[in-house]
């Protein structure tokens, strides 16, 4: 589990097939042991083999199919997110490290320190539409984002804050690149419990049915 607070960026040493090699900083890697879990652009990766500041991960084909993760080329900058410590504060918001979809970003536009970006969902992005709630959460590369507005083709804006474009790679994403989506995993309860399949979860039997969210205020 992650909260999405990224911190800090790597960057890419070798990127494989099936391994991706990141250097990270001093601090970082020295408190890592084999088997840790380490969100890389937002995806859930498994240390396999420590080399000084030079960390191995292994990448199944499903990651590289659903993720950035196959585009990225040697010296790519990439956000980093251990997981997090049972004993420490909770900051951003539940992030699983398990993407959903990739984004393409729209358009990008520069207000003073900040910067207003506008992303669409890949592919048939309107089935998506129904995670997506202004001032809900979101991750993008692994980072916990605010969502300002939807559009109606589920296209979405949010606002990148100058402490966030300082600690992450978002302030080198241009119109045109992709970034990793995954949406707010209790948006995906909600929507699994109303509109599921019935033979997998079924709201009768939970007794969480839709005029229960909307009287608690959590559906209109």
């Amino acid at each position: 589990m992650f909260t999405g607070l990224i911190e800090g960026t790597g960057k890419v040493v070798n990127n494989s097939s099936n391994k991706l090699i990141v250097e990270l900083s001093s601090a970082v890697a020295q408190e890592l042991t084999l088997g840790d879990s380490i969100a890389v652009n937002g995806v859930c990766l498994t240390v396999t083999e420590l080399n000084g500041p030079k960390v191995s991960f292994d990448v199944s084909h499903e990651s590289r199919e659903i993720t950035n993760l196959s585009q990225l080329g040697n010296g790519a900058k990439v956000n980093i997110e251990r997981s997090m410590s049972a004993s420490g504060r909770f900051h951003g918001h539940f992030v699983t490290g398990h993407i959903d979809s990739l984004g393409k970003v729209l358009k990008t536009v520069k207000h003073d320190d900040y910067i207003d970006m506008m992303i669409g969902i890949n592919d048939n992005g309107t089935q998506h539409s129904n995670l997506l709630v202004p001032k809900g959460s979101i991750a993008i590369n692994g980072v916990s984002l605010t969502i300002n507005d939807v559009a109606k083709d589920a296209s979405f804006r949010l606002t990148l804050i100058p402490h966030t474009l300082k600690m992450t790679n978002l302030i080198d994403i241009k119109t045109g690149d992709r970034v990793n989506i995954e949406f707010d995993v209790l948006a995906k309860y909600v929507d699994s419990m109303l509109n599921g399949r019935p033979e997998t979860l079924s709201s009768k039997a939970s007794g969480v049915t839709e005029d229960f969210l909307k009287e608690h205020g959590y559906a209109k």
